[in-house]
């Protein structure tokens, strides 16, 4: 299934089992300027079949499906798509839930309770390479992660820089404009961060940097309808 579609539109893949639920995901994302639904499907195997057919800019994808998880869809997504960001959306997500989420290679999560409006501006976040975790989530995930000592490896000044706005929100346009470097070079920094803290993605990489207290928590400033996503690399 696909249209014509304008430059500079966001190209997104909904996968929900829920249909009645997905038909109104497809909805709210039709009607809003500069997003086209390319395709909606129920589960992991349609969804991978249909992303790499499709290549969308973002996968909107459910947790719990019949044959998997988002997270599963993300993790293929992070080694075959590197262009494509992944959101997912729960229930009521448990601590194990954003822990796999975050491990995933997904930019972020959203709570299926929120409004349609709140999930289209996070699909707009997602596809500009930004984080959509909420700091209560984040701190739920802290907790967690508190008995898994790992060695750090220092990050240099630069790499901090990085981090810190990686942990602000800032996609990497904005990141880069600011620290006066180019796109590759920032991703070059993204990957030794990665390496360093042991993350699969930016999201992982905030979380682990908050755990052994490399950045603190004052730095997530936006509470979750304006928190946006990490891109995935």
């Amino acid at each position: 299934m696909t249209n014509r579609i304008e430059p500079g539109t966001t190209r997104v893949l909904i996968v929900d089992d829920e249909r009645l639920f997905a038909e109104l995901l497809r909805v709210a994302l039709r009607s809003a300027d500069g997003i086209e639904v390319v395709d909606v499907v129920h589960d992991v195997q349609a969804a991978v079949r249909r992303m790499t057919e499709l290549r969308p800019d973002v996968v909107l994808a459910d947790y719990h499906l019949p044959d998997g998880t988002g997270a599963d869809i993300a993790r293929t997504v992070r080694a075959t798509l590197p262009d494509t960001s992944v959101l997912i959306l729960t229930g009521d997500p448990s601590v194990t839930t954003l822990s796999d989420v975050a491990r995933s290679g997904a930019v972020g999560h959203l709570t299926k309770d929120r409004p349609f409006d709140e999930v289209v501006e996070g699909v707009r976040a997602a596809a500009q390479g930004e984080i959509l975790f909420a700091p209560s989530e984040l701190q739920r995930l802290l907790l967690e992660r508190e008995t898994r000592p790992r060695p750090l490896e220092p990050l240099t000044a630069r790499e901090l820089e990085v981090l810190q706005l990686l942990a602000e929100g800032a996609s990497t346009g904005q990141a880069s404009e600011q620290l006066g470097i180019s796109s590759a070079t920032l991703r070059a920094h993204v990957q030794a961060i990665l390496r360093k803290l042991g993350a699969h993605s930016r999201l992982e990489a905030v979380a682990e940097a908050a755990r052994l207290g490399v950045i603190t928590l004052d730095t997530w400033t936006r509470e979750k309808t304006a928190t946006r996503p990490t891109e995935v690399v």
